[in-house]
Parts: structure tokens; sequence; C-alpha cells
């Protein structure tokens, strides 16, 4: 199985420390998000495609050709124009039937991808109390994914985490604007086109999104080794 993981990001929020190094390598618990991800992908995923922009360089010194004897495909988005632009880059790259797509500055845990692995088609979710009007899915008794919803501050329910396992049928979806943007395409949002034809299933996910300094300190904390 293929992995595609989103490296691309300017990281303006957690600039100046994007200025110099790449989003997806600022350390977090003594490495990169990106390098916890790649070692936390299972045996079965035997093929990784980055796709880079920002410090592009300083990503493929880091990971080079192979990751644990995973050969590593670079793919450069020129445009920064979303994780649907993104991936549909990366389409002419895919060999597997089925391939997973994870943000690649944010932190995700080795048992909750390899649940995903499991799963025919699928997304990795995060319940939690809402601060700000989102865009959330709509998941039944049975964890089947049903559609997408707006959720307001205080609301709980269940965020996108960037973590996926599709099927090349997402690439005939038709593009999706992102909420709120007027030049980035948005992978989440165009996969509610496919739920009449395929079953997708939510998986509960320990999730540490690294996109801002905040977030950097509560990962760090959360994951650093305890003194005892």
């Amino acid at each position: 199985m293929d992995v595609v993981i989103l490296a691309a990001g300017r990281g303006t929020r957690l600039r100046p420390l994007t200025d110099t190094t790449p989003k997806p390598l600022i350390p977090v618990a003594g490495k990169g998000p990106l390098l916890h991800t790649l070692d936390a992908i299972q045996a079965h995923v035997n093929r990784i495609i980055l796709v880079v922009n920002h410090l592009k360089e300083s990503i493929h010194k880091v990971v080079g050709e192979e990751w644990n004897g995973r050969p590593v495909t670079y793919v450069t988005q020129h445009r920064l124009d979303g994780t649907g632009g993104a991936l549909r880059l990366v389409e002419p790259f895919l060999r597997s039937e089925r391939f997973m797509v994870l943000n690649g500055d944010d932190i995700y845990d080795t048992d909750d991808l390899h649940h995903l692995t499991r799963l025919v088609r699928g997304v990795l979710v995060k319940t939690q109390t809402l601060i700000k009007e989102s865009d959330t899915w709509i998941i039944n008794n049975n964890r089947r994914l049903i559609g997408q919803t707006i959720h307001y501050a205080g609301d709980v329910s269940a965020i996108n985490t960037g973590a996926y396992l599709l099927g090349h049928e997402w690439f005939e979806t038709k593009p999706v604007i992102v909420p709120g943007k007027t030049d980035e395409w948005s992978l989440p949002h165009a996969i509610p086109q496919l739920l009449g034809s395929y079953v997708y299933y939510a998986v509960e996910a320990i999730w540490y999104p690294c996109g801002t300094l905040d977030e950097l300190a509560r990962a760090e904390a959360a994951l650093a080794p305890k003194n005892l």
C-alpha cells in the first residue's frame, strides 16, 4: 500500500521557526511530526510519497531516498492550492488500489494508523469540544460516515484529523474549495460526493496537530518522556 504524506506548507503560524525549518521537522518529543509519522507506519505500507515545497531540500536531506526500507518518492506542489490540489498531483505516482493520506505536520498513533489501513475506506476523527465554528463529520451508530455539517464553539463533535484511507474514485470527484478560501482545494470536502456509492468508516483517534505554538506545546507535554 502507498502512503501519501502532505508536507508542502509554509507553516506561517509558526514563524519565525519555519523560516529556517520546515514545519514537519520542528521537533516534538525529540523529532519532527513527519518523523513520528514515518516511524508509525505499519509493515503493510510499502511505499512513501512525500508532497513537498517549502524548504523541501531540508526534508529530503533528513528523510532521504528510503525510510525503514521503504522507497520515498518526492512530488513538489509548486502552487500551494490546498490538500485537494496536493493529492491530485500525486495521482500519476500511485501504484496501490487503496492508499493512505496523512498530514505531515500532525502526529498520529501507531495503532490508529494500523486500524485505518485495515478498512476498505475510512478516516481518523477526533471527538472533542469545539473552540470555534468548524466543519465536522456526521457518523451513524455503526461508525459509518454519513456526511459533513457545521458545528459551533462549545459543541462536541467529530473533527477531521487529516488522515484518510482512500481509493482512486476520489480523483473522480468534483474539486471543492476550502470553506473561507478562494484558491485552495479541499481533500475532505470532496469525500461526501462518494458516500452514496462507497462505505467510509470513522476511527476515533489519538491525534496531535502541530500547527501553532500552543499545539506544539500540548503535543510536547503529551509525548515527551516523563521523569520518574
